[in-house]
């Protein structure tokens, strides 16, 4: 009977083989996590979008030319309504993030 001489040739494959799906996983961990951070910061896109229509289709008809005031939601937020002749303008800011609109008639 002859002996196997493939035993180190065996356990340099299975290393090979480990180390790239360690490597596949690692890809794919730091893809998930990524993609995860992308999607909160658009749902709090979404959000400060969200309470800034809100607070315009509430104030609308009642808003003096220059205000400024701050609203609580899941998070607490700072508007500010200005307008001059020509331009109105609104922005809304939390702790993260600030969204200016600006509106020519």
């Amino acid at each position: 009977m002859r002996k196997s001489s493939n035993k180190g040739f065996i356990l340099i494959e299975s290393l090979l083989a480990f180390s790239a799906l360690t490597s596949c996983i690692f890809i794919f961990l730091s893809l998930q996590s990524a993609s995860l951070q992308q999607s909160a910061q658009l749902q709090e896109k979404a959000e400060i979008l969200r309470v800034l229509y809100e607070e315009v289709q509430n104030q609308q008809a009642s808003l003096p030319a220059n205000i400024s005031y701050t609203t609580t939601r899941q998070d607490t937020y700072q508007l500010t309504f200005w307008q001059t002749n020509q331009q109105q303008q609104v922005q809304i800011s939390n702790e993260n993030l600030q969204v200016v609109i600006k509106s020519e008639d």
